[in-house]
């Protein structure tokens, strides 16, 4: 037997021996959060029966990076509850449908992830709960509703999480969820004839979106983030919780009765609040026609949106951030420069998807000196060829709240930095601070054989 042939042979020999084994391990923990009982995946993977009777479509998903959905890019930057499938874990699938899908031993199947019912994270302290179900009326139009939930809250309350749950997950795109302060919300609420009140991308209050105490979000397969250690985020006394609800077009009606988990965390455990800055960007114009019209800015902290300051004034630990777009957006860059001239890199979204956004946040504190200068670069398209267009022949383009209109939009969540910041971990439910005597066991490298950068992965 030549050289070659022992090649083929070995490769025939190890794809054919590909089970479900070996699958079920990346389906289980990349797939199923979303494709299970009351979750958004319209299809369920938890067993082999479910997963086989699917296989040549998770393949075709797979290969073409369709699915899971992961808009970032993992070469960037590492970010938390990232679901994309290395080329490995893409062949290993392949393998498997090529080879007829066998099942395996099935005491050798990897286990599924336990997952809370009514939460993806725990249980909750609070569940505040629309007191009504609504109306999506079956119109072929987006329907954008705000609902105010009155808290109550005699006093500051923190928390360390909040978690959106949609009733109706085939009906509900996003959710964005705020504390507010001035009462606005619940007086548009009562003048607004049916339950909640119609507001189209934001929140309708006269105050700008920059003073929001913005809370958190949902997007279909996002997890809440939970602030664990000392960190925690603050509810004001006497603040009602607003939820804006962009209910997706539907030639049916359909009926939603979602709801809100908050969970609560000490006072005395918050020694460090965690900020947020509402970055906004009104002073532009897409072009008609232009298939490739870059918007480039830097976070300004005058609040003139005119950028005659984008110097951090302080040290900040960055922990997350949701770059936002429409129909037109087609990338997405965020990141700053430090004095130095050092970039530190938050996100990129080369190929931007409406359909598919949330919050991100970084695996680890990330620590831009003060003096630095935090830039978005976001490049839409509003040229005829792009089929998302909503207008034709295309037109000018400005901001707006509409889904018809355009945004340049990013929110960041952040602390004054802290020496050590950076070797924070968000993801565990307890903060892990890495230092020279930590241990490190079951360290995976990768690429092997590596070439001049590898990423080295631990639990």
């Amino acid at each position: 037997m030549n050289k070659l042939s022992v090649i083929l042979f070995f490769i025939v020999t190890i794809g054919a021996s590909q089970t479900f084994e070996e699958v079920s391990e990346i389906i289980y923990n990349k797939c199923t959060t979303c494709h299970r009982p009351g979750e958004a995946g319209p299809m369920n993977f938890t067993n082999y029966q479910e997963v086989a009777g699917f296989a040549n479509m998770i393949e075709e998903v797979t290969e073409t990076n369709y699915m899971p959905p992961w808009p970032p890019d993992p070469t960037y930057s590492n970010l938390l509850d990232e679901r994309f499938l290395t080329e490995d874990e893409k062949q290993t699938i392949s393998n498997w449908v090529q080879n007829g899908t066998p099942q395996g031993d099935p005491l050798q199947e990897a286990e599924i992830p336990t997952f809370t019912d009514g939460s993806s994270i725990g249980d909750p302290d609070i569940v505040f709960e629309m007191t009504e179900s609504y109306l999506i009326e079956g119109n072929n139009y987006d329907d954008y509703r705000v609902f105010v939930f009155p808290t109550n809250f005699e006093e500051d309350t923190y928390i360390s999480s909040i978690e959106f749950r949609p009733d109706n997950r085939e009906m509900v795109h996003h959710a964005i969820i705020m504390a507010d302060v001035s009462g606005e919300g619940a007086i548009l609420d009562s003048e607004d004839p049916g339950y909640g009140y119609e507001s189209y991308g934001g929140f309708g209050l006269s105050v700008p979106p920059s003073e929001y105490v913005f809370l958190g979000g949902y997007a279909p397969g996002m997890n809440p983030i939970v602030w664990s250690g000392n960190l925690g985020m603050k509810i004001p006394a006497g603040a009602d919780i607003l939820c804006q609800i962009h209910y997706a077009p539907s030639s049916m009606d359909e009926w939603d009765q979602s709801s809100i988990n908050v969970f609560l965390k000490n006072a005395e455990e918050v020694e460090r609040e965690v900020q947020m800055k509402m970055w906004v960007e009104f002073d532009w114009m897409i072009p008609a026609g232009d298939p490739n019209y870059v918007i480039e800015r830097c976070l300004d902290f005058d609040d003139s949106f005119w950028q005659e300051d984008c110097s951090l004034p302080e040290s900040w630990s960055v922990l997350g951030f949701l770059p936002h777009s429409h129909l037109l957006g087609k990338s997405w860059e965020v990141f700053a420069e430090t004095p130095d001239g050092q970039i530190v890199p938050f996100i990129k979204i080369p190929d931007w998807d409406f359909n598919w956004q949330g919050f991100y946040y970084s695996d680890y504190m990330l620590h831009v000196p003060a003096g630095s200068t935090i830039k978005g670069i976001a490049t839409y398209d509003n040229s005829e060829d792009n089929p998302l267009n909503p207008n034709s022949p295309p037109q000018n383009m400005n901001w707006g709240e509409l889904t018809t209109d355009e945004m340049f939009f990013c929110p960041i969540y952040y602390l004054p930095y802290e020496e050590g910041d950076e070797n924070i971990y968000l993801g565990s439910q307890e903060s892990t601070v890495l230092n020279e005597e930590s241990t490190i066991q079951n360290v995976h490298i990768y690429p092997t054989p590596a070439t001049e950068y590898i990423d080295v992965m631990f639990k």
